[in-house]
This record gives C-alpha cells, structure tokens and sequence, in this order.
C-alpha cells in the first residue's frame, strides 16, 4: 500500500539527500505539514516513521552522508531498551528526543549512558515555532539543546558539602584548581556558565554586553579547551568539573 506521507513528501523537490531528518513516532505529532515546512525552511530531505525498524529498512540514497534522528517521547523505553540501535541509525549526524513532557526528558537523561552511546539532542515540542525551528537547526549542526531544567536538574543531584569540622591540626593545603578549567580566561567561564544554564547565544550576548558572534567565538575557545564538541559535553564539564570552582569552594 501507497505510505501517504512519503508520497506528499516525495512531492517537494528537495536538492539533496547528502542530509536528511529523520522524525521517529506517530503523524499525530510529526505531521505531513511539519515535514513540509522542514523541507522547504532548511531545504533537506525530511522523512517520518512509525518506528527504528522502518527507518533501518528505508531505501536511502547512496549519496546519503549524515543525518539527524528525531525519537518522539512515545518511544522513550524502547530507546532506554536499544540505544545502540538508535545511535547506529543517525549515522555521522545526531540523535535528538522530542518531548512534550519535562518527565519524560528528565526520565531520558537520568537513565541514558552519555558515555557509552554519546550525548543526545532535546527537543522541546511545546514551544514557538520559531524557536523549534531554531533548536532543529542547532541539532543540524550537532549543537545539542539542553533544557534549563536538565541543567538545574544535575546542579540539584549533586551532593551538598558537609559541614565544616574544626581540628585541632593544621588544614590541609587546599585542592588546586582543575588544569583544564584554569586554562580558561574570565569570560569565557562565565560564557561556559551561562552555558551550562541552559541559555541561548542571545540571551548569553544580552547578559554579558557583547554580540552574539563573540558569544560563538567564546564558546567555540572553551570547547577546544576542555576538548568537547558540543554544548551540552560543555555543560556537563561545567557540573562535573568546574562547578565548586566556580563558586569558590572546595571538596572535603
């Protein structure tokens, strides 16, 4: 039987498929007019399927080179259940989740192995068309959207210091800076802060006082640095690594 939504979208004359975006979930919440309009602001080819099965078998093109796949949060356990399967069909491109839910992402980053299958893409589904469409273009270019309350979430997960306890004997010398995070200059620490909250290049720039070019150049600095390659590793450093420095505190 003839799939309705590949023959409306086989309909758009795209360019190219040397890059595609690949919706995985129901047309209820990846539409015929989403794909559409995909197409024709980012001119790439934009495809939906009812599941990863149906993505591995689809015929791609030979000339195909990268790509990136979008899993609706109805797919969310079988994603836990087979990351492998789901990293191994974004090719060399990303690998983003879309919610309407903050449990739903929350639940997906509390659970995914960062380390073994790589860091992965959110996409928010509730929020303007203007700014999805700005987060999709990020995740094109493997820059990785990471919610304010992802972040917030991993800043409250980590364990509050103890209280102070008075010896008699002398203190113990201090912990010294992290190597890596002391190799940054002052803004680009806060650049890598702000970062790490969860906002955008704009409100970065409007923050600090400085355009939105140098926000990139900042960032684009503090990722060879710390040797990340996108901003969500960044935020994680930032939590991970530099978060007591940050505040002028040390880890007993």
């Amino acid at each position: 039987m003839s799939n309705p939504l590949q023959d409306s979208v086989a309909q758009i004359d795209v360019c190219t498929e040397d890059f595609s975006i690949n919706f995985i979930g129901k047309e209820l919440f990846f539409s015929n007019q989403t794909l559409r309009s995909v197409q024709s602001e980012f001119g790439v080819a934009a495809h939906r399927y009812d599941d990863i099965a149906h993505l591995k078998s689809a015929n791609f093109s030979n000339s195909a080179t990268s790509n990136v796949v979008v899993v609706d949060q109805i797919m969310l356990d079988d994603l836990l259940a087979r990351p492998d399967v789901y990293t191994e069909a974004n090719g060399s491109g990303c690998l983003a989740f879309a919610y309407r839910k903050e449990d739903t992402a929350r639940s997906l980053f509390e659970n995914w192995d960062r380390g073994q299958f790589g860091d992965i893409g959110y996409l928010p589904m509730n929020v303007a068309p203007d700014v999805w469409r700005s987060i999709l273009r990020l995740l094109m270019h493997e820059e990785l959207y990471l919610p304010s309350f992802l972040a917030d979430c991993v800043s409250n997960s980590r364990p509050r210091n103890k209280p102070r306890v008075v010896h008699e004997k002398p203190a113990e010398p201090k912990q010294k800076l992290n190597p890596i995070y002391s190799r940054l200059t002052r803004r680009e620490k806060q650049v890598l802060h702000l970062v790490s909250k969860g906002q955008s290049n704009k409100i970065i720039a409007l923050n600090l006082g400085i355009t939105e070019h140098t926000v990139k150049l900042h960032m684009h600095n503090v990722a060879g640095k710390i040797g990340v390659s996108n901003r969500t590793a960044a935020a994680q450093f930032y939590f991970e690594v530099a978060h007591d420095e940050a505040h002028g505190q040390t880890v007993e």
